[in-house]
Parts: C-alpha cells; structure tokens; sequence
C-alpha cells in the first residue's frame, strides 16, 4: 500500500456513471425557497413536495444504521425512516460469528481474570492496521467500545455469551453474541417496531440532492414499485463499504487492478459515490482487506470467497514459492504480516509488471500431502514431474524457473534465503518433484476507505467544511476501524450519527467533540522513589491476587534489588504466565516497581509491583 492518508475528491465524471447526474438539484416551488436563510419572512424552511418527509433518512440498515436510527429515536426524533436495498435488515453484521470488540464492559467486568485497557486496545488495533488509521477516531472506537457492548446489552437486549475471547492478537477483547450474528435480529427488530421507526426494504438510494446553499434535503431511489424522492431534514448514510465493485475500487485506486470483489454482495460503495457527488471528500482509499483466491476458480468458474478459497496452500506450504512469468520469486512469501496482507501489494505490483491477471504459488506433492492440503471446488492442482514440465504448464520462463528452484533449495541448504531474508523458523524446505502450482490472486472483501468525516459524523469536503444535513458512519465511512473493530465501530460511530443528527434536527447545541480525550498519555504514578536509601535484607510481602494470595520475597543487597521471589500465587495461568516469569527479572534488572506491564495481564503485573513496593517501603523504615 504506497499511499496511506490520501484524501481524494474525485471529480464527477469520474464517479456519475455509478449513479446519475450529480449536480441536478430538487425541484423548487417558488414558494419553497430557502427563506430562512435569504428573508426574514419565516423562521423554518419551508418544505419542497417530495413524494414522502421523514424527519431523520437513514440509507442503509446494517450495524451503522439501525444505531443511528434507533439512537434518533430516543434523543427525541419523531420520524424516523431506514432504506435498505436488500429484503432484510442487518447488512454484513447479522451474518458475521457476531464477535465485537470491547473493553470494560458489564460483560468483560463480570469476569475477573480478563485484563484489559485502553492503550493495550488502541495499541492492538493500530499495530494490526499498520498504523494507517487516523488516530483521533480510532481511539473514539476503542474509547467507547465497552459502553457500545453494554447498549447492545441493556437497551437493545442483546444476549451475549459470558466468556470474553481472545481475538485478532493478544487480548481478551472479543465479546460473542449468542447465536452469532443472526442472534442480533429479533432484539434490534423489536426495537424498531417498539420505537415506531419504518424500515423500506428492497428500495435502493441513487442519489442525495442538495439545495441552492448546498444543503443535503432529500434522496432519490427505487422502491419495488418505482422511484420516489424522499425529504429529510436530515441524511444518513450507511451504505456499507465497496468491497462488491472492483470497478470502483480500482477507479479510486489502480494499484488493485486485477482484483476481484468477494464482499458481502450490497457493498457497491453506493454511499460514497452519491456522496463524493455532492462534494464529499473521499479518503484512504489505499487501505483494503483482500485475500489471496485461486485465480481459474475466481475467472473461469463464476468463483466466491468460499470455492476458491486457498489459504491452505498459501499458510501451511513450508516450501512455498511466488513466481512471475518470468519464473523469478519477487517476495518473501513467509513474510505475510497480519492475515497475509503483505504479501498483496507486491502481489499486485508483480501482476501488474506481467500484463496478467495473478502470479503462481509454487510447492510440491509430498507438502500437500503431508499437510493435506487440497483444491477448492473439487478440482486438481497442476502437477509436473519436472520443472520443464511445470514451465510448460504455467507459461513461465523455464530457464527463469529453473534458477529460481534452484537458489531457493540452495537457500534451504544453507538454511537462510539471502536474497529474501526467509528463515528457517519461517519456513524453508526443499521443493523437489513432482511440483505442483496454482495461480492466485488478491480478492479484496473489506475496504476501509470511504466518506471523510468530523468529529460528530458530520460529512465533510476536501477544505475540512461539512456538508449540513449528511452524517455517515460504518464502512461507508473512513478510517477508524480495523479486523475485530469493524462491528464495534459500526455501532458506535452510528450512535455518534445519530446523536448528532437528533442535535441538528431539534435545534440543540452540539455536543462538544468525543475526539481527542485521551491525547496526552495519563501521568505514570510512582509507586516508590528509588532514591530512598533502602537496607540490606530479606523481606515478604502479600496483596490480594486473583484467587488467593500473592506473595514475594524481594532482596536488597548494597542497596539495590538484587532478587524477587514469587512466593505464592493463585492467578490464571493461560493469563498470567509472561507477567509472572518477566515481571520479577524486569523489577531487578531496572532496579524500580515502576516499570512496563505485559500486554493482557495488566492485574497480575500490578499486583506484583505493588508486592515488591511493599518491600521496599519495609527496607527504608
């Protein structure tokens, strides 16, 4: 990925095709001006004919959605209207393992043991992201996740299971509904009908029109029984991202030329096409999810995520190899990072050099074999008794792959791939006949760029003004989500749009910004001043552990802590095991109490410097 915070406001030409003309505006009555700003006849906006009016237009009934719509309703909106294109409500959300991400909530607070907080959960979620989310909304999402599980609990009444996972790294953060995602729908539909809010299914939004200040007013779309044009005094949009239209995702970015679309079908990115064509600035479109698929699966044989799968080969192959026509390797295939997401972008990169539409994954029988791994969709790998064979089948460069083979078992010899830093830790074994190969291709099935928005899910243009009226959240929008956050942010930056939404609508002040709370790091608390002479001795001391007593002895020897003991203890182990081997040496080779947790074991880190603080208050007395 060479561009991460591009914020691009691509023209209308390029985007009207997917949706019409952007710049025709609603048909005014003369009458129907905006007079409240231009006269002083009247102090409200008179309303334009529209087919329907609905106070709060929320387009699109996933996980962003149904919050934002819900969260209107109960800050005082009357008239509340959801437009979905598919014949249920739910979106991606209700088909996912229903696994949200959160921290301190009622769920995760019943269970003692998970040890969890907000720079171990930010921290988490950027490093899997690489970093390449914007910072300020990010930590809204991981701020306020604890409180989304527990309005998932306590106002919509969803059941969730009382064990807190492990999940997309370290953490025991994943918080699991009861009947995955499916067990969300009849709690949120309860809601719905409870609250009074419509819901038009199978109506597809086309376009978002705007007034002569540039005010976003009403939305076109098609219905079962036609189009209709709907006004609003205020839009939401919640499209979902654009994961289903490869068009559109290489449109906004080339470096993806040549992938294919295996995300949730009503993902087309229609949101952010009828937004970017009233002005709306678009933005990280460089950062995607795509999985490698087996490319004659996905281009000859009407291929999903599911028949073309191959992540098998890819992850389990010690001896994988990537090669280009010219039969030469271009990556360390064992460098894959997070979900294999490495390994795309000189994926694309080595495509794109090709003229062609993927690159070929090398091994050989006795692997496959040995790791029983097997073809998708019942069809065979292509298999050669001799490297001249495997060229002629592939259409590689033979003379090319002859070489690559051969340095590569060189490496595995000398047990280090010089050319690509693979290890043999990584993965390095001899590839030796019969060969067999696949070619594959990245497939993107989660985008993370989208619409640009402020702090209170307010649209925004390029120049940083919004756009009035527009609010957007989930995957539609940019920036603040990555694997394990997806349905969390969804729900939380939906309650911000709604919130907000209900503000504007109702004429209330705006509430100040849920950005930037957590900019300056908390002040560390010093649990004692080394500077303290401290005398030479033994001495014990005991807190409160997780299921009992934890107790140390900690040395003093010329006046330095020279040794900590664990004495007792009686915390988890599966949890606690790295605080408890590194925490001890850690305290005596920095000489201080005051040092670093270990990520998910926060409590039994703690306990410990606190028990050796003890101590040391004993040896200055």
């Amino acid at each position: 990925m060479k561009k991460i915070f591009s914020i691009v406001l691509a023209c209308s030409l390029i985007l009207t095709s997917f949706v019409g003309c952007a710049n025709e505006k609603p048909t005014m009555t003369e009458s129907n001006t905006s007079s409240s700003q231009t006269t002083n006849e009247t102090t409200q906006e008179k309303e334009t004919k529209y087919d329907k009016n609905v106070d709060f237009l929320v387009i699109g009934a996933g996980a962003a959605g149904l919050a934002a719509a819900i969260e209107a309703s109960d800050n005082g909106v009357k008239d509340v209207l959801i437009l979905e294109k598919l014949a249920t409500i739910g979106g991606t959300t209700f088909i996912s393992q229903g696994m949200i991400a959160g921290y301190q909530s009622k769920v995760q607070k019943a269970e003692p043991s998970v040890e969890t907080n907000f720079e171990e959960m930010y921290n988490n979620l950027m490093k899997n992201a690489t970093y390449r989310l914007d910072k300020n909304l990010a930590k809204v999402t991981v701020e306020r996740s604890g409180q989304t599980i527990d309005w998932l609990v306590d106002r919509l009444a969803v059941p969730f299971k009382t064990d807190v996972r492990v999940g997309y790294g370290p953490l025991e953060m994943m918080h699991v509904v009861e009947g995955g995602g499916q067990g969300m729908l009849n709690p949120f539909q309860t809601a719905l009908d409870k609250a009074g809010i419509e819901v038009m299914t199978e109506t597809s939004a086309t376009e978002i029109l705007t007034d002569e200040t540039g005010k976003a007013v009403a939305v076109k779309c098609k219905t079962k029984d036609g189009e209709m044009t709907i006004g609003a005094k205020a839009i939401m949009i919640a499209t979902g991202g654009y994961a289903n239209n490869p068009e559109l995702t290489v449109r906004l970015d080339p470096e993806f030329d040549g992938t294919y679309g295996i995300g949730f079908g009503s993902c087309t990115g229609d949101g952010l096409v009828m937004a970017n064509n009233i002005g709306a600035a678009i933005t990280h479109t460089s950062h995607l999810m795509a999985v490698l698929k087996d490319y004659e699966i996905m281009s000859e044989h009407n291929g999903t995520s599911a028949s073309a799968a191959i992540s098998n080969f890819i992850n389990k192959l010690p001896n994988l190899i990537l090669v280009g026509a010219e039969g030469k390797r271009f990556v360390n295939e064992r460098a894959q990072g997070y979900m294999s997401q490495d390994l795309n972008s000189p994926i694309f990169d080595q495509m794109h050099k090709d003229g062609l539409g993927y690159v070929w994954a090398i091994s050989d029988e006795a692997a496959i074999n040995e790791y029983k791994v097997k073809r998708s969709s019942d069809m065979e790998f292509i298999k050669a008794n001799t490297v001249e064979e495997l060229a002629q089948l592939t259409g590689v460069d033979v003379e090319g792959l002859k070489a690559t083979i051969d340095n590569y078992n060189k490496s595995v010899d000398a047990k280090f791939d010089s050319e690509f830093k693979r290890t043999a830790e990584e993965g390095l074994t001899a590839l030796k006949a019969p060969y067999v190969a696949v070619s594959v291709v990245p497939c993107e099935i989660i985008t993370y760029g989208g619409v640009a928005r402020n702090d209170w899910a307010e649209v925004i243009r390029a120049d940083g003004s919004s756009i009035e009226g527009l609010y957007v959240a989930g995957e539609a929008a940019a920036n603040s989500a990555y694997m394990g956050f997806t349905i969390s942010n969804a729900f939380t930056w939906g309650r911000i749009a709604g919130q907000s939404a209900a503000d504007y609508i109702l004429g209330n002040e705006k509430k100040p910004s849920p950005v930037g709370k957590r900019e300056e790091a908390p002040q560390k608390t010093t649990r004692f001043d080394m500077s303290t002479k401290l005398k030479d001795g033994e001495y014990t001391a005991t807190v409160k552990g997780q299921e009992g007593d934890l107790t140390v002895k900690t040395t003093i020897a010329e006046g330095k802590i020279s040794e900590v003991i664990l004495v007792e203890q009686h915390e988890t182990e599966a949890i606690a095991k790295n605080a408890l081997e590194s925490i001890p040496k850690n305290i005596v080779s920095s000489n201080s109490v005051d040092i670093d947790t270990v990520t998910g074991a926060t409590l039994t880190s703690n306990r410990i410097m606190d028990a050796v603080a003890d101590c040391l208050t004993q040896a200055a007395a």
